[in-house]
């Protein structure tokens, strides 16, 4: 036999507790549920969304000042600035063998030894 989550009071404890603030807001939330427990905490939502919607907005703003519309005098710098690419000298530089004059060269194999052609 369970006994619950109802606690056991005396006369006098319990006429104690009904007269606390919490035995009152007990009496009132068994009265009406909503009006007590359910109004207070959709407005609590509520009201964070709200609150909240300040810091999304910052988010929001800074992302827009990293990305933005790019005018015409722009987009022609960025076309008429452009180096002209060599594909060696652009394999060598990303190798880091760009400072030295360095060409690849095959070593000549033995006698016998594969050739490794594909």
């Amino acid at each position: 036999m369970s006994f619950g989550s109802k606690v056991f009071r005396s006369k006098r404890q319990q006429k104690a507790y009904e007269a606390s603030l919490a035995g009152k807001y007990q009496r009132h939330l068994n009265k009406s549920p909503f009006l007590f427990f359910g109004l207070p905490f959709c407005s609590l939502v509520v009201l964070g969304y709200y609150w909240l919607s300040g810091f999304t907005a910052v988010r929001y703003e800074q992302h827009d000042r990293k990305v933005q519309e790019m005018r015409e005098e722009d987009v022609i710098n960025l076309r008429t600035n452009k180096r002209p690419i060599d594909l060696k000298e652009e394999y060598y530089r990303l190798q880091g063998l760009a400072d030295k004059d360095y060409e690849i060269r095959r070593y000549p194999r033995k006698d016998g030894e594969s050739e490794n052609v594909w």
